[in-house]
């Protein structure tokens, strides 16, 4: 009989860097941990959107502005948190498309991208690489000792429980919403490329007049 690593660090190929920016899978412990990492990378980032939109909200004079930004807040969290469901369970096209909502959301304000937006698309990507490899990955054998999914705290029902029971249902809407979500913010995106640059204005600065004198005879 196999024994079990209940804990499952004694089997897993990579240090925490390295599974961030450059994972490999060699074995289940691998595919469960990556799992688990996408899934937290994709929650956080969607708290955080939702947090950045209702600060937002806050700032528009207008109801009907209001609301329309709210909801779209809460559709981009939506996306971003069912999107770590299918990165849980090693779907690579979840992963991609939180990706590309990531990336075409900080394009799509309008600004030059930070240092932290690029190596947080820099880790969504390697987040992308390592959903592929753990969805290629096959055990060698049938009986190969494998993970435990637990059902004891919060926790463990969020992101070993959840997933593959909401993941199978959820994973439409998902994929009509960030289809909509991305033709969104690629046609804001676009509208930037295309509007002409606006010469600055100086507020402080002085009118001034131009007087033509003209000699006469």
């Amino acid at each position: 009989m196999q024994t079990l690593d209940l804990s499952g660090t004694s089997k897993k190929s990579d240090g925490p860097i390295k599974s961030l920016l450059w994972p490999t899978v060699d074995n289940a412990w691998d595919v469960d941990y990556l799992g688990h990492q996408g899934f937290w990378l994709c929650l956080i980032i969607g708290l955080f959107s939702l947090v950045s939109v209702l600060f937002s909200v806050s700032e528009l004079p207008n109801p009907t502005a209001k609301a329309v930004t709210l909801i779209l807040g809460v559709i981009l969290f939506f996306v971003y948190f069912v999107g770590g469901m299918g990165v849980r369970q090693a779907s690579w096209p979840a992963a991609l498309s939180v990706f590309l909502l990531y990336v075409f959301d900080q394009a799509a304000s309008g600004h030059l991208p930070s240092v932290i937006t690029v190596i947080i698309s820099a880790v969504l990507l390697s987040n992308v690489r390592a959903t592929i490899l753990a969805s290629r990955w096959k055990p060698p054998t049938e009986d190969e000792d494998r993970p435990t999914r637990f059902n004891e705290t919060f926790r463990d029902k969020l992101v070993d429980q959840l997933p593959p029971r909401a993941w199978p249902i959820l994973k439409y809407p998902f994929y009509f919403l960030a289809f909509i979500v991305l033709f969104l913010l690629f046609s804001t995106f676009a509208l930037h490329l295309l509007r002409p640059p606006q010469p600055a204005v100086n507020e402080n600065a002085v009118p001034s007049a131009t007087v033509s004198t003209s000699d006469s005879q």
